[in-house]
């Protein structure tokens, strides 16, 4: 099975643009975003200046306290400094450490110096709209903007999500964005107005707006890598795959990038386009041999076009690699489990040392000795298993409890699968496989509660519908009952030929021979399985056609030689004979 990632590229672009979309009074983040602002405050140049002793002192305190992450003190230094030198590089200092620790009066006072010194600055002009929304005051956050528009055409999107990081609380994100749309109206033909809008309703899921701002940019600005990708992203969150694929590859086509190649890779796989994939998975390679990853995601695609030669020889080669030891020997293991060569299969995934292949790869080896039969030693390691995984016990009482019931050990099966419903009572594949075996042991009354429970919580739960009602019909004659399960079964899942099939018998119960006979049928031709063969000669033994009917009961015995509703069905039509 291939598990895709899908990893949208403009992620990073996202994270930048709404990190600080919290809610309201959320708790301090000073321990994880201090290591950040210490980085911010070494990477500023150095304060060189002339100053007297006083400043120079309050200058080495404002250090000290900073190194020492004694901010507020910090601040106060360095904005007495400020005052009295006007030195720029001391100003955004004191503006970053009161952004910092959201102190709106120092803010507004730094930036005051700052816009004195450096009233061109556009990093003063972000500040101060970062103030201005944080303060409430929305049209002097425009104002800002409007300046910073006039003078930071190129970069604004980037900058302006950065912006976007120092506001903590909903309430100054949702004021941003109202600015955003009152700049759009101001400035129509602005597409990064609209993509920043467009960006940060993605973040917040709201996607139908985010398609109508990302519609607008791209009409303003067709070829825009970034906003391509923002389409991509959005058709990827709506499950539109082939749509994404498409912005993908314009988007690749105006600016070639490896990461957009490999996520094109990824969709196609996704869809099950694995010619494509594969073509691009190869020229990527070529482009990057000694990458693995690419590497193993070709051996995925091979499998998928049955060209098992060539992924085994990619795998082989990946399990030299220490990364790749797990994956390339448990795909290694599927490969040889498909060709039924069980020693080997076993071998392969025996060798898989860490989750999650290895869980995996303990069900596969499971699964391979319950089909040659070695029933034994399959519940010797699915009992195993469930010590080492016991966050996986539901799942592998239910491999546990099939294991008993193909050795029709069905009262194991049942106190197996009841004992796990003492500690996960509203698990429905458990309440759903002790339905199946209590019909096993006449326990109607049990199949009942359990199959009535699961519908209980969920009404459409089609596999319960088909269970009850065809136990209706089966074991009892309460047909107008299991009438209304099955009718709302076929109406939800109308092709599935284990609900045709039940339907069918139901209407062979209610002597409405030819209608049954419509849904065996069709149900034979999609999956002829040996109940659904029993029932269909049934029903035309019942019409006359013995010929037809003893055709497809030889047919299906050969096949399924030991079914017991086969055989019994031959012995009641074809006694000796």
């Amino acid at each position: 099975m291939i598990v895709l990632k899908v990893v949208t590229i403009v992620s990073a672009l996202m994270l930048a643009a709404c990190a600080a979309m919290q809610p309201e009074n959320q708790p301090s983040t000073e321990q994880t975003t201090e290591p950040a602002l210490q980085a911010e405050l070494k990477k500023m140049p150095e304060i060189k200046t002339a100053i007297d002793p006083d400043v120079l002192f309050l200058l080495m305190t404002a250090e000290i306290a900073g190194q020492r992450g004694q901010y507020a003190l910090a601040l106060d230094g360095y904005l007495r400094a400020a005052d009295k030198v006007k030195d720029v590089e001391v100003i955004k200092r004191a503006a970053k450490i009161a952004l910092y620790l959201q102190d709106e009066p120092k803010l507004n006072q730094s930036l005051t110096l700052w816009m004195e010194v450096e009233p061109e600055s556009l990093e003063a002009h972000y500040l101060m709209a970062v103030a201005a929304i944080k303060s409430g005051n929305k049209s002097r956050a425009v104002e800002s903007f409007d300046f910073i528009l006039a003078k930071d055409g190129g970069d604004f999107d980037n900058n302006a999500l950065a912006m976007l990081k120092g506001l903590n609380k909903r309430s100054e994100v949702a004021l941003a964005y109202q600015v955003f749309e009152e700049l759009s109206a101001k400035y129509p033909g602005n597409a990064k107005l609209y993509f920043v809008q467009a960006l940060m309703d993605a973040q917040n899921k709201r996607n139908r707006l985010a398609q109508v701002n990302v519609t607008k940019v791209l009409e303003l600005k067709p070829n825009w890598v970034k906003a391509l990708l923002l389409q991509a992203q959005l058709y990827i969150a709506q499950g539109k795959l082939v749509e994404a694929t498409e912005y993908l590859q314009r988007a690749d086509k105006e600016e070639p990038r490896v990461q957009i190649r490999e996520q094109i890779a990824q969709l196609l796989m996704q869809q099950e386009r694995f010619d494509e994939a594969q073509e691009v998975l190869q020229e990527l390679i070529s482009q990057a041999p000694e990458n693995n990853e690419l590497k193993l995601k070709l051996a995925l695609v091979y499998l998928q076009v049955d060209k098992e030669r060539k992924a085994r020889a990619i795998l082989e080669a990946l399990v030299d690699e220490p990364a790749y030891r797990d994956r390339g020997a448990f795909y290694l293991g599927r490969i040889e489990a498909k060709a039924r060569r069980t020693s080997e299969a076993l071998q392969w995934f025996g060798a898989v040392e860490a989750d999650p292949y290895k869980y995996e790869a303990g069900v596969s080896s499971i699964l391979i000795l319950m089909d040659e039969q070695q029933f034994d030693d399959g519940l010797l390691r699915v009992k195993r298993m469930q010590s080492e995984y016991p966050q996986k016990k539901s799942d592998l009482v239910l491999i546990e409890s099939e294991i008993y019931s193909q050795i029709q050990s069905y009262v194991k099966a049942f106190d197996v699968l009841t004992t796990a419903l003492l500690e996960d009572a509203d698990n429905h594949k458990i309440l759903y496989a002790r339905a199946l075996i209590s019909e096993k042991l006449d326990k109607l009354q049990v199949l009942e509660d359990d199959l009535k429970y699961i519908l209980e919580k969920n009404p459409n739960d089609v596999s319960a519908l088909n269970a009850l009602g065809y136990t209706l019909v089966d074991k009892t004659d309460r047909y107008a009952e299991a009438k209304v399960y099955l009718d709302k079964a076929i109406a939800l899942k109308p092709n599935d030929a284990i609900i045709m099939d039940s339907y069918g018998w139901l209407l062979f119960k209610l002597n409405k021979v030819p209608e049954a006979y419509q849904y065996l049928q069709r149900a034979y031709d999609l999956e002829p399985q040996a109940e659904i063969a029993a029932h269909l000669v049934d029903v035309l033994w019942l019409m006359g056609e013995q010929g037809d009917a003893r055709d497809i009961l030889s047919e299906a015995l050969q096949k399924d030689p030991s079914d017991s509703l086969l055989i019994e069905v031959r012995e009641r039509l074809l006694g000796n004979n």
